[in-house]
């Protein structure tokens, strides 16, 4: 009967720890809706006309990623939600490039590419003539280098640059990109 006592009193107590530990952390999702833009209007990237390919992504603008900033143990996963459009007659491989300078400007894709920038999200080809759709969780297979830019999340201001491969070629229409940060908080 002793054994059971303490067993239970161990459980017990262990349940305890893990509740604590459950209210003092937790995981909270922060969005940005970049596109359309400011004006409700589509955004339009392509190689003959990358001047306005610079998308700015403001985390601090959301109240929860204001009020949770200092207490930011992790960035769990960034994510989007997309809706782009290819109207060529041939496919492209669409690119995201995460800047974390908001102050840099790129002329062309090739420029962006030159500069060593990293891409956060690449792979997802868009056939000709032809609008994608992918949800956050499917995003996930398209991440890469997240690790890099974790510091980058935190401070909650960066830019995105799409691109898309084939470089010489191409014209993305943006209909919604919303970036989906996943960050676990705590005391």
């Amino acid at each position: 009967m002793k054994r059971i006592r303490t067993i239970y009193w161990m459980s017990l107590a262990a349940v305890m720890v893990m509740l604590a530990g459950c209210l003092i952390t937790g995981t909270v999702v922060i969005t940005a809706t970049v596109a359309p833009d400011d004006n409700g209007e589509s955004i339009i990237v392509s190689n003959l006309d990358f001047s306005n390919a610079e998308l700015e992504v403001n985390l601090t603008d959301d109240p929860t990623f204001a009020e949770h900033r200092d207490k930011i143990k992790n960035i769990d996963n960034i994510g989007f939600y997309l809706s782009a459009e290819n109207p060529l007659t041939s496919s492209a491989t669409f690119q995201l490039f995460l800047v974390p300078d908001t102050s840099l400007n790129f002329d062309s894709a090739q420029l962006l590419v030159d500069s060593l920038a990293q891409p956060i999200l690449t792979g997802l080809t868009i056939p000709a003539q032809t609008t994608v759709t992918i949800e956050w969780n499917e995003s996930m297979q398209y991440v890469t280098n997240l690790a890099e830019f974790k510091d980058v999340l935190q401070k909650g201001v960066f830019s995105l640059y799409p691109a898309a491969i084939p470089r010489d070629n191409f014209r993305i229409v943006i209909d919604s990109l919303v970036v989906i940060v996943t960050l676990t908080t705590g005391d």
